[in-house]
């Protein structure tokens, strides 16, 4: 099987994260596997996995030389499936691959277009014109849960057209062995300057409106209200990204710039470091298609207090605790709520970790998978 992944991004980020896993997860059962992506840290990761990768930026909404590259490239190499992620690269691919004639086309927008944070008439169309290219174009279209599912459904997508994989973590790269954890939390601590007796609240993804860090900036400015007089307690911000300036300028308007920590951007190979950084993991998302970081931290045994996204929901069960999404006030109570009740959140992080291995393991995501494409080649469809 020779399989083409296309996505319109070469920095970390969740859904970069889904690709790397579906190129692993393809190279091990010994297929031939391309990537196209944008120049960034994840192409090495792809090439490293055993995919060929080409660096290929789409200008356009509708790029014809992106669009004709591609149709050269996927008839060039008899490629059997395209798998393409998010709208541009979608859009784009299935009209290439219609051109070429490629037969077995997925697509995948991770986060449904209609929860982007757009003007609503964007969203309207760019929702409207997706479900009509995928429903005219693409074999399937994928949904990372149910709830996700209905969402892409209310936009327009046909329901035969769509098939539910839920998104999956490496359950051992995040295992919090006692030697590692302290050996990472020491190396985190040391290179952005942290006292060592620390305690700290946490997130780890890009900085964008859609990830919500300005509510959980806020919310830490109120908690720490509640907690006058402890001052060994810090924020810290992994991930960089275009709100990093804003994200400064309010900290420095609540007054807590000293307490807050940003990395900025960070390679994603060793990432399980700062989770080891953190005692408590924040997910203050307004928007998600699934929420990998918060599969990591799971993994990783933390205590996690997620905005209540019905997403999100759906990934961390009763194992986590959650907020009215945007509602720093609210926020800052589970904050404290956790913080008061530290000692006692050790259980928590154990089933939540079992929760991972049980319904998120890679092993199970690889198999759906397989069996997807498998089902294409063989002349199925749904």
């Amino acid at each position: 099987m020779r399989i083409l992944f296309t996505l319109n991004s070469g920095t970390y980020g969740g859904m970069e994260q889904h690709v790397l896993d579906l190129v692993n997860t393809t190279v091990s059962a010994g297929n031939k596997v391309y990537v196209w992506c944008s120049e960034g840290a994840m192409g090495e990761l792809y090439k490293n996995s055993g995919a060929t990768v080409e660096y290929h930026r789409i200008k356009l909404d509708l790029d014809p030389i992106y669009i004709y590259s591609l149709f050269k490239f996927l008839r060039d190499n008899k490629i059997d499936i395209v798998h393409s992620h998010e709208l541009k690269a979608g859009i784009n691919t299935l009209i290439a691959a219609g051109l070429a004639g490629v037969r077995n086309r997925v697509t995948h927008t991770h986060t449904p277009i209609s929860e982007w944070k757009i003007s609503n008439f964007k969203k309207k169309f760019n929702s409207w014109f997706y479900s009509l290219v995928v429903n005219l174009l693409s074999s399937r279209e994928v949904a990372l849960t149910e709830s996700r599912k209905r969402v892409k459904m209310d936009e327009g997508i046909s329901e035969e057209k769509l098939i539910v994989i839920p998104n999956c973590v490496n359950y051992e790269q995040f295992s919090p062995e006692l030697d590692s954890i302290q050996n990472s939390r020491k190396e985190i601590f040391q290179r952005y300057s942290i006292d060592s007796g620390a305690f700290i609240f946490g997130c780890v993804g890009r900085l964008t409106i859609e990830k919500g860090q300005d509510t959980l900036v806020k919310a830490f400015a109120e908690f720490m209200k509640k907690v006058e007089g402890e001052n060994n307690i810090q924020l810290l911000l992994a991930g960089g990204g275009v709100r990093k300036e804003d994200i400064d300028k309010l900290c420095s308007t609540l007054n807590i710039n000293n307490k807050v920590i940003i990395t900025g951007v960070f390679e994603a190979d060793g990432r399980e470091r700062y989770y080891s950084a953190i005692d408590i993991f924040v997910l203050p998302s307004r928007a998600e298609g699934f929420g990998i970081v918060l599969l990591e931290a799971m993994s990783s045994g933390l205590p996690c207090i997620c905005s209540d996204l019905e997403v999100l929901q759906e990934v961390g069960g009763s194992t986590c605790l959650y907020f009215d999404t945007d509602n720093f006030m609210d926020l800052a109570d589970k904050m404290f709520f956790f913080y008061e009740k530290r000692s006692e959140l050790g259980r928590l992080g154990e089933s939540a970790r079992n929760r991972v291995k049980e319904l998120f393991s890679i092993e199970n995501f690889s198999e759906r998978y397989l069996n997807l494409y498998s089902e294409l080649l063989n002349g199925g469809k749904k």
